[in-house]
């Protein structure tokens, strides 16, 4: 085992007043209460695997990432870690803000114990994978933009060939070609067999890249297993999460003025960008409202911006965010990703569209040529009604099916 969680819990005082710290201590008393971060965790990771790490916002997913690097000590329990450890946790931890890229880069090779010639490969190794200039690695990393920041710390935590890397939420930040860049040296690791610890909140890079996960909710692992399983479960909790929410009023659901536009992303300009998508029936473009079994096409627009390649992915969503049906480029019999600068034009068609009288959406996605990383999105887009003319039965599909006994 690479990583292994033995009864480990981490707890926190929590001081109402900060001066209340020092009268515990000049009385003996105390003054202030426990905030448990993490109780009850037992599991372990084998080398070699990819392990997936999800959950809410405060749910102690980073907490238990620090102790699995060794940054911070379980208040109880133990971890046993094997090999050379790499983190990449939150912006900034490890690297002293007032020193220069350079002098900080040095400072992670002695770390792990490099010297000499070992340094200087280190060296050499994390700076020409940051593609930060000499300039900009000569200036304290304090004047550093986040996505420079993580390109500094992903390039150091990885220039060692660690065989444990941990990270949380690191493809998230930066431009498109680091993060894609970071990604395909994340799988080069795991195919040299490189244990790796992942964090993060998006499920489908969660989905593509870990064989097991585990979800993290109050301080708690509630599931752990198959990655599949463990998503799922999760989905459910989160829809039951949403649907509460609307129910109290605080959330309005899928308003048209809410819609996302097509090629909107987190990272500025994609190289793909989503231009827009149709639906096409015999009665028009766009219709709002469509007949179960009907003949239905839909058609997505794309610009890409230079050579790289890239695959499509279309889902029917349910209001309530509840994928119905998901299907991608990746997934055909020849599977080749699309290919060259200029406009693109995709057609899938379903000659009858077996869905069953109900509100739905269209999310489109422009993944890379793995099929892991998101270059584009198109969310919770077109809206559409369709009306069960034909059968009794209800749900979300009709099934063929024939009834063979009756008595």
């Amino acid at each position: 085992m690479s990583i292994r969680f033995e009864g480990v819990e981490k707890a926190y005082p929590v001081y109402a007043k900060p001066q209340d710290r020092l009268l515990e201590w000049l009385t003996r008393r105390q003054r202030h209460r426990v905030h448990v971060a993490l109780t009850g965790i037992d599991f372990s990771v084998a080398a070699g695997e990819t392990f997936g790490l999800i959950g809410e916002n405060g749910a102690g997913k980073s907490t238990l990432l620090k102790i699995a690097a060794g940054t911070i000590r379980p208040t109880r329990g133990s971890v046993e870690r094997d090999g050379r450890v790499a983190a990449l946790l939150e912006l900034g931890a490890g690297f002293h803000p007032e020193e220069s890229g350079y002098d900080n880069i040095r400072f992670m090779a002695a770390l792990h114990g490099l010297e000499g010639a070992a340094m200087e490969d280190f060296h050499q190794r994390a700076t020409e994978f940051s593609e930060l200039s000499a300039e900009t690695l000569a200036r304290p990393v304090k004047t550093y933009s986040s996505g420079m920041f993580m390109r500094l710390a992903f390039a150091a935590a990885t220039a060692i060939d660690p065989d444990v890397l941990i990270v949380d939420e690191a493809l998230s930040v930066g431009d498109l070609h680091f993060q894609k860049k970071s990604l395909n040296r994340i799988l080069a690791l795991r195919e040299r067999g490189a244990t790796v610890l992942f964090c993060s909140h998006n499920l489908y890079q969660v989905r593509s890249l870990c064989q097991r996960a585990a979800w993290v909710h109050g301080g708690k692992i509630v599931a752990i297993g198959k990655t599949e399983d463990v998503v799922t479960a999760y989905e459910a909790h989160e829809r039951r999460r949403y649907a509460h929410l609307r129910a109290d009023g605080k959330d309005e659901g899928v308003q048209p003025d809410q819609i996302p536009a097509a090629g909107q992303t987190a990272s500025g300009a994609p190289l793909v960008k989503i231009l827009g998508l149709t639906l096409e029936t015999a009665e028009g473009i766009n219709p709002a409202q469509i007949d179960s079994f009907q003949d239905l096409t839909v058609a997505i627009e794309l610009e890409s911006y230079g050579d790289a390649p890239f695959h499509v992915l279309f889902a029917i969503v349910r209001p309530d965010r509840d994928n119905v049906f998901g299907t991608s480029t990746q997934f055909r019999s020849e599977g080749r990703p699309i290919q060259g600068a200029g406009t693109h034009r995709i057609r899938m068609r379903f000659p009858r569209l077996a869905l069953l009288s109900g509100e739905y959406l269209w999310s489109a996605y422009v993944l890379d040529d793995t099929g892991i990383q998101v270059l584009d999105m198109a969310e919770l887009i077109q809206p559409f009604t369709v009306l069960n003319q034909h059968h009794r039965e209800f749900g979300v599909a009709w099934l063929e099916h024939e009834w063979v006994l009756v008595e």
